[in-house]
């Protein structure tokens, strides 16, 4: 075994943690099969208001989904690809259980790595969610019950909605712009990333890495959060959920650990696709 380049993982070892495509030989079939379920989504909902600018950049964009519904309280889900890779439209299929259930579903995209880096990569993200409470009115749905989820880097980002400072940002935003969170299979710390080949489009030193890191922030939100992961994810993500919820349970905020049994990586989110899914009920307890 060579050094240690993080706790005790050597370069190979620590890489192998975090390369869940590496892990999950299936993940394009996987990937196929959400393309198509998300394409029936789309198709089955015309209505839906696709790439919805909520900034500047040709990625700065969202879709929205409404149910038949007045005034109903929004999901919004942040997708996955380690901040370099993916987009939001292999999602939409999530949409369709929330909608069911007189929910709306906002399918948020941002900005890449290397195009950007990863403090404005951030920026963006806190943008969408910005946008989404300052025009809620116009666009259908309750300002007042908000909830974010995503996996992956979307999981890393859903923990940095929680702890951001709203007002800090903008005056007119409130404290708990977000009410409930579900950060499925997140890096809530950036530390290992950064010594592995993922890292290298990130372009993160140390100091920046743990001030994007929401392991080291408070929750500010004082959300009710389930930091959910599959079963079948390896040491370091059970490590990750394990500290980060033991975080947010230190400085008091409602936190509990959802471990999917029989779930990888990827399809840990399918239990937030459907009715009777851990995930899925927890989100519609949470916006009750």
């Amino acid at each position: 075994m060579s050094a240690p380049v993080y706790l005790d993982y050597d370069a190979d070892t620590l890489y192998a943690e975090y390369n869940n495509r590496g892990k999950v030989p299936a993940f394009e079939a996987i990937a196929a099969d959400w393309a198509r379920r998300s394409d029936a989504t789309r198709a089955a909902h015309p209505q839906a208001r696709i790439d919805l600018a909520y900034g500047d950049h040709p990625r700065a964009r969202l879709d929205l989904f409404l149910p038949d519904a007045p005034n109903p309280p929004l999901h919004a889900f942040i997708h996955g690809g380690y901040w370099q890779w993916n987009d939001k439209e292999a999602y939409a299929f999530l949409a369709d259980a929330f909608l069911d259930a007189g929910i709306a579903f906002a399918n948020i995209e941002y900005p890449l790595c290397p195009g950007v880096d990863m403090p404005t990569l951030v920026g963006h993200v806190q943008n969408a969610f910005a946008h989404l409470w300052r025009n809620a009115g116009e666009l259908g749905f309750d300002r007042e019950r908000m909830q974010v989820s995503g996996n992956s880097a979307g999981g890393h980002l859903t923990g940095v909605m929680l702890t951001t400072d709203w007002p800090a940002l903008a005056p007119d935003l409130p404290r708990d712009l977000v009410k409930s969170g579900i950060p499925i299979s997140g890096i809530y710390d950036l530390e290992p990333i950064r010594h592995t080949p993922i890292g290298d489009a990130l372009k993160l030193d140390t100091a920046t890495g743990q001030a994007l890191s929401p392991m080291f922030a408070p929750p500010r939100c004082g959300a009710e959060t389930v930091v959910a992961l599959g079963a079948y994810e390896g040491r370091e993500f059970h490590r990750q959920a394990e500290e980060f919820a033991a975080c947010f349970r230190a400085h008091g905020a409602p936190v509990r650990i959802a471990s999917i049994a029989g779930a990888n990586h990827f399809t840990v989110v399918e239990s937030l696709a459907a009715p009777g899914g851990t995930l899925f009920d927890a989100a519609r307890r949470m916006l009750a």
